[in-house]
């Protein structure tokens, strides 16, 4: 910086060049500093939050298991000659339980919005409601669904927050119902059997896609919360993908994995999959061997995945983390 001198000099006041590009070369360096940090201050909140999510779900599922006398949480309407509990007429009648589900998380999702058109057709036959809309049946015990304080999505999820931030009457109309998915899913044995051995068979997914889910047309069991015989390390809910890691977005069952999971006594964990029980196959409760799901990525080939949490051996009766598996009669 200079100043020019002189008794009847005018004073000025400047940067040369030099100087200035010093400064910006120190504003560069600070900002290089500071980014990183930043970010990780960034993710480490939105991490936060996402535990906050879960354990709020938890205390959720506990008022929801005292308010139904120890019932578990989950889309229950089943199907057969018997009208369904709700006044919309095209709803009112389902021939199976793939259907009566279908069904209840349209009349709920209806109820919660009046006036926004979901129509009985949402998602189609194959929809598999009970992996990201079990929380329909909390919705009073969650209370918003609004994308500032939905608790049932992932800060992190910008998917889902896109939709929730989207005037559901501006979206068309097969898609609407997607504005209520949330982040995590829930277990399967919430809604089925453990194991094959009675007149209801398990769901089933051993060597099918990572969302392709073998059910038959009755499937559903009622399932209580007493079942669960190691709460504290039998995971309840969690995402389908860890998305706090900082880098790509991994399935939850990459042995790379590790993100907060809700546990069946309302704790909330941090987990590495690679640290968990492998699981096994409901239909084959003997076999050593756990289920296996595949991907089928273009241009990339077929990664398999073992299904560890999402398919604990013995099921309510298993354990997926601080102990090892059950015997379910593997050798």
């Amino acid at each position: 910086m200079t100043r020019s001198a002189g008794k009847n000099a005018r004073t000025r006041i400047g940067f040369t060049l030099i100087e200035l590009l010093v400064v910006i070369a120190i504003i560069a360096l600070l900002i290089g500093i500071l980014l990183p940090a930043l970010a990780k201050a960034r993710r480490t909140a939105r991490t936060t939050l996402c535990q906050s999510n879960l354990k709020q779900i938890g205390m959720a599922t506990g008022i929801y298991v005292d308010r139904f006398s120890g019932v578990l949480p989950g889309l229950n309407w089943r199907g057969g000659p018997v009208r369904l509990p709700t006044a919309d007429v095209d709803i009112q009648t389902a021939a199976n339980d793939q259907e009566a589900v279908r069904f209840q998380a349209v009349d709920i999702m209806r109820r919660w919005e009046p006036g926004i058109l979901i129509p009985a057709t949402s998602g189609g036959a194959n929809w598999f409601p009970h992996l990201w809309f079990s929380h329909l049946v909390m919705l009073e015990e969650l209370g918003s669904l609004d994308a500032e304080s939905a608790v049932v999505v992932c800060p992190d999820d910008r998917e889902q927050m896109e939709r929730l931030e989207t005037p559901p009457e501006s979206m068309d109309h097969n898609v609407r119902f997607r504005r209520y998915e949330s982040t995590y899913e829930t277990i399967a044995q919430t809604y089925s059997v453990d194991m094959s051995g009675g007149r209801l068979e398990p769901l089933s997914q051993h060597g099918r896609s990572i969302w392709e889910f073998q059910r038959a047309l009755i499937y559903l069991a009622t399932r209580r919360a007493s079942e669960v015989v190691f709460p504290s390390g039998k995971a309840h809910m969690f995402d389908s993908f860890a998305r706090h890691s900082g880098g790509d977005e991994l399935f939850y069952a990459d042995e790379r994995a590790s993100q907060p999971i809700l546990f069946f006594d309302g704790s909330v964990q941090t987990w590495a999959t690679a640290e968990s029980n492998p699981g096994f196959r409901p239909r084959e409760p003997g076999s050593p061997e756990p289920t296996v799901m595949s991907l089928v990525t273009p241009g990339v080939g077929t990664t398999q995945y073992v299904g560890n949490y999402r398919w604990t051996r013995g099921g309510l009766r298993g354990i997926d983390f601080g102990g090892g598996e059950i015997s379910t009669g593997q050798d």
